[in-house]
């Protein structure tokens, strides 16, 4: 192999062993052979790094290290010290990626002589969706530049990001990625893909946006993303201490700066709902003003099982004159159980209603399951659902942030 290799992998690897051999085997693969597989096993104590070795030892391309645990932004830290890629990649190792995700990233990296270059992702949970950044496919260089990093934190339009954070789903100049990477400090351990990515951004000179999911991103209920801590209001501030730092940079206009405190303020939001660890646990997710949209004594079934139907389901049923008939959702064979029982979206034909909730948050995805309803024989003007954008939009909106263009 040659002792410069066009793209290095890197694997912050830490307590995945369940999910490893998937990750690992997903890489082997990939139709881009000239490429090394650094692998930083960040202090597991399951049986990680004895996966790592038994790879390592059939496979010449794949590097493992071992460090003291750190987190994450130590560990790509500790492989992009001894990467020698021209490009860099990151992936997480209860993931996988599509067969020929880097020879695609590598490609577009040439083409356009792209400093980096970003594609979209499937969100693999209790049923698959496919997300991309919410900016336009193409080349970001000159003048454009600094219009996708007013984007970058937020399409307002979409009241989304423009650019998705992680790192995982990009491919990376490796000067541009370790230059932006060293400056992150090893103690935000949240956030802190959010923060390699503005750092870099602020840096580079050319984007390339790809439409296209190659990258399959795990859920894992138990994963440090989804668990309650009550440190959560220190992860906080030192992003936001980073974030004040990149402040005084001649790149960052108003706009980001706006966005950014916006941004501090769903990450409060999200601790209050859910990351704080509070026993009492989304208390500002789902505004129940919808339930005075629904006519009395109505008979309602709600299309969605996961968190957010419960949420709806309680909120319902603190309404004495409605009638909760049942839940249906696509992927109901996993989400059923004793205490809350799931049906087949072909069984609401089987079942008298008067309307059906539909209980997703992102519009389009809940613009598609209106379709499939309809076309199912369910009446249009049965099928309910009611936009429940983060109550802090809205200030922002009030405030000037948000174009009141944008609804």
């Amino acid at each position: 192999m040659s002792d410069i290799s066009k793209v290095s992998i890197i694997i912050p690897v830490y307590n995945t062993a369940q999910y490893l051999p998937a990750c690992i085997d997903s890489i082997r693969r990939q139709s881009l052979k000239e490429t090394e597989i650094i692998c930083v096993d960040d202090g597991s104590t399951d049986e990680c790094l004895d996966i790592l070795e038994s790879y390592a030892a059939k496979d010449e391309r794949i590097r493992v290290m071992h460090k003291d645990n750190g987190g994450p932004a130590s560990a790509r830290k500790a492989g992009l010290r001894v990467a020698s890629g021209q490009y860099i990649g990151f992936v997480d190792s209860d993931d996988w990626i599509e067969e020929n995700m880097y020879e695609l990233l590598y490609q577009k990296a040439g083409e356009y002589q792209a400093d980096m270059v970003t594609c979209g992702f499937c969100l693999e949970g209790n049923y698959t969706t496919m997300h991309m950044d919410t900016v336009a496919q193409g080349l970001y260089a000159g003048e454009d530049m600094q219009k996708l990093r007013d984007k970058a934190i937020y399409n307002l339009a979409e009241k989304s990001s423009g650019l998705k954070a992680s790192l995982c789903y990009k491919l990376f100049k490796r000067e541009l990625i370790c230059d932006a990477q060293y400056m992150v400090p090893d103690e935000i351990t949240m956030a802190d893909d959010k923060m390699c990515l503005l750092t870099a951004l602020l840096e580079c000179n050319s984007v390339y946006v790809f439409h296209k999911a190659l990258y399959h991103y795990r859920i894992r209920a138990n994963s440090i993303v989804h668990s309650g801590s009550a440190e959560y209001l220190l992860k906080v501030y030192a992003v936001y201490k980073y974030m004040q730092g990149l402040f005084g940079h001649k790149r960052f206009t108003k706009e980001m700066r706006w966005q950014s405190e916006i941004y501090i303020t769903e990450l409060l939001y999200k601790g209050i709902n859910t990351l704080l660890g509070f026993e009492n646990k989304n208390l500002l997710w789902i505004d129940p003003y919808w339930l005075d949209q629904i006519p009395e004594h109505s008979r309602i079934v709600l299309y969605g099982a996961g968190e957010l139907g419960r949420k709806y389901l309680k909120q319902l049923q603190s309404r004495k004159d409605l009638r909760y008939v049942t839940c249906i959702d696509a992927a109901y064979e996993k989400l059923s159980c004793e205490n809350f029982v799931v049906e087949s979206p072909d069984a609401v034909n089987d079942n008298t209603y008067d309307y059906i909730v539909i209980t997703i948050k992102n519009p389009q995805k809940a613009k598609g399951v209106r379709e499939e309803l309809i076309k199912s024989g369910v009446a249009d003007n049965k099928v309910l659902w009611f936009d429940q954008t983060e109550f802090f939009w809205k200030f922002a909106k009030a405030e000037g942030a948000v174009p009141a263009s944008v609804e």
